[in-house]
């Protein structure tokens, strides 16, 4: 008996929880714009509108279109929109 309530518990335990919130688009953005993946990071990149391929996007995992910029850790008005708006990494790019 104490089995068959435990098995109970476990199942309505399990299907009690909310449904989780759809995930992030799987396309992403189209390639050679801001925020795309790109072969290496090099600030002559042929696979970016921008010629701008960094990796210092850390988040990221891999290289992606950005562009220079020189307001380090903050909002910086030549920056397109991004995951933190029109931010400027320590580094001096741009982050999608």
């Amino acid at each position: 008996m104490q089995r068959l309530l435990f098995t109970w518990s476990f199942v309505l335990c399990a299907c009690s929880g909310s449904t989780p919130a759809p995930g992030p688009d799987a396309a992403g953005p189209a390639p050679r714009t801001f925020g795309a993946a790109c072969g290496s990071a090099s600030t002559n990149a042929p696979d970016c509108d921008s010629h701008v391929c960094t990796d210092t996007i850390d988040m990221a995992g891999h290289p992606v279109c950005s562009q220079q910029c020189t307001l380090l850790n903050a909002k910086d008005p030549s920056c397109p929109n991004g995951s933190k708006g029109m931010f400027c990494n320590m580094r001096g790019y741009c982050r999608p």
